[in-house]
């Protein structure tokens, strides 16, 4: 009998589990990490990683819990030191070319660079993910096209699908290329 209940509660205890990690996941800061007050670095980080300045009202509710106010005025010099890291175009590129929306961090007028990199970024992602699909699709029509019952017109159909697909993928290759070629010029 216990092992019958144990087993009931297994399902139960994995949502329990996950869910009580969810909620973890949504506090911006550990309590460790606002009884350390060091906010200068805790800006600098989220200014390296974009944050917009209303992110220090997530941390503000994270501490509140313990008891602790987010020394503000650190915070933000930390954010702006960070932020210069971070509203750079090869900070841009990598955050468009992990396929990452801009979520506005930069200043106004210092974002010029940033999204210069992202969207380049953001175009070798998407070629990349466009040429991912495809080598798929293609394993799949070549894996169908080599079946011995297929009829005639069905060998045909397929090996003129590969041929579509084999120029759409030499046509992105080409586009990488150039791409490429683009980021050397950034």
């Amino acid at each position: 009998m216990r092992t019958a209940v144990s087993r009931q509660w297994r399902p139960r205890l994995l949502v329990i589990a996950v869910l009580s990690l969810a909620l973890q996941a949504c506090a911006t800061l550990s309590e460790h990490q606002c009884r350390n007050e060091d906010w200068y670095g805790i800006g600098v980080d989220d200014g390296y990683d974009g944050a917009p300045p209303s992110k220090i009202d997530a941390h503000r509710e994270a501490c509140a819990e313990y008891g602790i106010e987010p020394d503000t005025e650190q915070y933000e010099a930390g954010r702006r030191d960070g932020l210069v890291h971070y509203c750079t175009v090869t900070r841009g590129f990598e955050i468009g070319r992990q396929g990452l929306q801009y979520g506005g961090g930069c200043p106004a007028g210092s974002d010029r660079e940033f999204l210069r990199g992202h969207d380049l970024g953001r175009r070798f992602y998407a070629v990349d993910e466009a040429l991912e699909r495809l080598e798929s699709d293609l394993r799949i029509y070549r894996s169908q096209s080599t079946a011995p019952e297929l009829d005639e017109t069905e060998h045909r159909r397929l090996y003129s699908r590969i041929r579509d697909l084999e120029f759409e993928r030499s046509r992105l290759e080409a586009e990488r290329r150039h791409l490429e070629w683009e980021l050397r010029r950034l």
